[in-house]
């Protein structure tokens, strides 16, 4: 599945955002005029299992995805990546929004070896609900990716068309596994 096909799931317009370590701000964030940023921070683990942790900001709110007010992947060893997440600006339900893509593998034996994959959509709006910060990621898709995968960063290449971080050390064949 491409970017383009991604968009059949309730989504136009993809268009994926670089993030550099730190604060990257964003200009109309949630699409109603308010400016926002993600902040992509580094949890040293001292081995393998170190990760990032990234939070959006709605002016001085903090937006939540599934009730928690941040989003962690988990990258292993690079290569062999677990839960990936990369953000994009699509248009939602009629207006310029920004999105979260989220390929977590499914481990059952050993992280290297190839897993089920799922991917998970969401999309930057609004709390209409009265409780609860203002501004939330609401899952718009769900879905089973095609083949398994040695890392999460290359199913979100292939099933969605995701360019690879620049620091990907890992195969870059279809399914990310070493042969």
């Amino acid at each position: 599945m491409t970017l383009a096909a991604a968009a059949s799931l309730a989504l136009s317009n993809v268009a994926p955002i670089p993030l550099r370590a730190g604060n990257n701000p964003v200009r109309n964030i949630a699409g109603d005029g308010m400016d926002g940023s993600i902040t992509l921070d580094w949890r040293e683990n001292g081995n393998a299992w170190g990760y990032n942790v990234i939070t959006v900001r709605v002016g001085g709110s903090i937006a939540t995805v599934d009730e928690v007010d941040r989003f962690v992947d988990r990258p292993h060893a690079d290569e062999d990546a677990i839960t990936s997440i990369r953000f994009a600006r699509a248009r939602y339900r009629g207006r310029m929004t920004t999105v979260a893509f989220i390929a977590d593998r499914q481990i059952v034996d050993s992280v290297p070896n190839p897993a089920k994959t799922i991917i998970k959509s969401y999309a930057l709006v609004r709390n209409t609900g009265g409780l609860g910060t203002p501004y939330q990621f609401v899952q718009v898709a769900r879905t089973q990716a095609s083949r398994l995968y040695c890392s999460a960063d290359i199913a979100l290449k292939s099933e969605l068309g995701f360019p690879l971080r620049p620091s990907y050390s890992g195969p870059k064949n279809i399914d990310g596994c070493y042969r």
